[in-house]
């Protein structure tokens, strides 16, 4: 009898066991990334009688039950749903993979939940507060921080592309209002004049650069039969804004830049290079994890990456706390970014629990079930003992 009472102890741990499980999936269904366990569980047979020979059942023959065992749970990695969430720094992994962290003791951590910011510091970090870890060139981790990159600085131009048709009927073609940045980022409206010299050199145009009425330098610019010479289509210039030093300013044609005898002309400045001052105005993340820092010039810069990992097996995966994990073979863990094909990254979005409320409801009933069998066999077991003990001769 007292085996019996035994036994359903067991099955009430295992049970009361289960019920944990399922109540932490259940209270976690609206957190980021989460991924629901589920109970193993095993049968025990008495040791006494170990040795036995084994049946075709796999069972060993001749061994007693005695309850059931209780093992880890194991946790479910399958891929939550993404969501939208508005939140620039928010990043979701569509795929395989893991975000790379370390905690304030430097301990390397893995997860699934995006929900990122930047802390005073400039640097990366997870809601814990955990940094968030990039991968460098070389394969090593470093931190992402945005500290000194809050400002992008004034570019100076070096060229000035030109697009279009100009034709060779024309005597001249003047392009005023031709800004050209500095390096302090000031702005300084020039003009081309072109003159058809085609009656000295067949083809041939001249071209000056000017700075309101001074002349910064000439040069020539060549077409064969309509089509442009690629050995005279850049001229190089000389500029010095007041108080500067002086700047080199390349004038290119492009190849699609022709000459001819009819038509509409059409030649214009198309790109200017170099830009203005900027402030840090939007960061947010590309698929492949690249950090994308917008200024409001217009300029965007790419220069850290997310790290990704990528455990050999997820079962070496523990939970560390804070919707995170800890690898028993961290030696195994591999790291690398996002691949595309294989992994996406999507920005604005958080990756949803992957508990199925359903199943987990399911799950109760037949824990409540279980639990409830279990106790009715003690008291059974109960009333029997106490019957024999008060049994007279």
């Amino acid at each position: 009898m007292l085996t019996t009472i035994n036994i359903g102890t067991t099955g009430l741990t295992g049970f009361t066991k289960e019920l944990e499980t399922i109540s932490n999936n259940v209270a976690n269904l609206n957190t980021p990334s989460f991924k629901a366990s589920k109970s193993q569980f095993t049968a025990l047979f008495s040791g006494s009688e170990a040795g036995g020979a084994i049946g075709q059942n796999g069972k060993p023959q001749g061994q007693t039950g005695y309850g059931l065992g209780t093992l880890p749970s194991v946790i479910n990695f399958e891929q939550g749903q993404l969501t939208q969430t508005g939140q620039d720094l928010d990043v979701a992994i569509d795929g395989e993979g893991f975000f790379v962290l370390r905690d304030a003791s430097g301990a390397t951590l893995y997860s699934r939940d995006g929900s990122f910011n930047f802390d005073d510091k400039g640097i990366l970090v997870n809601a814990s507060g955990a940094k968030v870890m990039g991968l460098d060139a070389e394969g090593r981790l470093q931190e992402i921080r945005t500290d000194g990159l809050k400002t992008n600085p004034a570019l100076a131009t070096t060229k000035i592309t030109l697009a279009g048709k100009v034709l060779s009927a024309e005597s001249a073609k003047v392009l005023s209002g031709v800004n050209v940045i500095d390096k302090t980022g000031s702005t300084h409206a020039l003009t081309i004049e072109l003159a058809n010299t085609g009656s000295v050199v067949p083809g041939s145009w001249s071209v000056a650069l000017k700075d309101g009425s001074t002349v910064l330098g000439t040069g020539e610019v060549r077409f064969n039969q309509g089509e442009l010479d690629p050995d005279f289509s850049d001229v190089a210039f000389k500029y010095t804004p007041a108080g500067l030093d002086e700047m080199a300013l390349t004038l290119k044609f492009g190849p699609e830049v022709s000459s001819p005898a009819s038509g509409t002309s059409t030649l214009a400045v198309s790109a200017i290079d170099g830009h203005v001052d900027g402030v840090l105005v939007k960061t947010t993340f590309d698929a492949v994890g690249n950090l994308v820092l917008s200024y409001s010039n217009g300029e965007t810069v790419k220069k850290q990456q997310l790290a990704l990992a990528r455990p050999r097996n997820t079962s070496d995966l523990v939970p560390a706390g804070s919707n995170s994990y800890k690898s028993i073979r961290p030696d195994t863990v591999v790291l690398g970014v996002a691949v595309p094909g294989q992994t996406k990254l999507t920005a604005d979005a958080l990756e949803g629990s992957n508990v199925d409320l359903s199943s987990e409801f399911s799950a109760i009933i037949v824990t409540q079930r279980g639990y409830q069998a279990s106790s009715q066999l003690i008291s059974t077991a109960n009333e029997l003992i106490d019957t024999l003990l008060h049994m007279k001769g």
